[in-house]
């Protein structure tokens, strides 16, 4: 277990995953304007109650103009997270890392830091998280292939 501490820029505690925590991700609104667009699935790296960063095969620019929703499961409870990306980098060579702030209600936010403190008590006493949806082999070949499928969507919709 890592402890992401950045000087004073995070406002809660932040609980870099031992393994990434795949999500499925989506674009619901843009400009205020809600939007109908399919989803995209994504590896969650660390996260705390005031945000997440992920990984993806997907380009997008660091906007909060640009909602994304992240629905997965942590501590064997279905999550469902809104945010927007405030920060955005090149990862690897075709794939891209991005920070994102969440824009939720104080509730939600006090919810997934309880979830975050759960899995950072799990850590600590070496047990492996299984209660969610955990990648563990490499992020590079996980990209890869949804890249792909990716692709093949794109084709078949032609």
């Amino acid at each position: 277990m890592t402890v992401v501490t950045e000087g004073q820029q995070r406002e809660y505690f932040r609980l870099k995953l031992e393994h990434a925590l795949c999500a499925e991700m989506t674009i619901v609104l843009v400009k205020g304007k809600t939007m109908e667009i399919g989803s995209a699935t994504v590896l969650i790296e660390d996260i705390g109650a005031g945000g997440l960063r992920f990984l993806s095969h997907l380009k997008m620019p660091a906007n909060d103009q640009l909602v994304l929703q992240f629905e997965t499961e942590m501590c064997g409870q279905p999550l469902k997270m809104y945010g927007h990306v405030v920060r955005t980098a090149s990862w690897e060579q075709d794939y891209y890392e991005y920070a994102v702030r969440f824009t939720m209600d104080e509730g939600q936010h006090l919810e997934i830091n309880r979830l975050v403190n759960r899995l950072a008590i799990r850590y600590r006493q070496r047990r492996e998280a299984t209660d969610g949806h955990y990648w563990k082999g490499d992020r590079r070949e996980f990209l890869r292939e949804m890249a792909e499928k990716s692709l093949v969507l794109q084709a078949n919709e032609r």
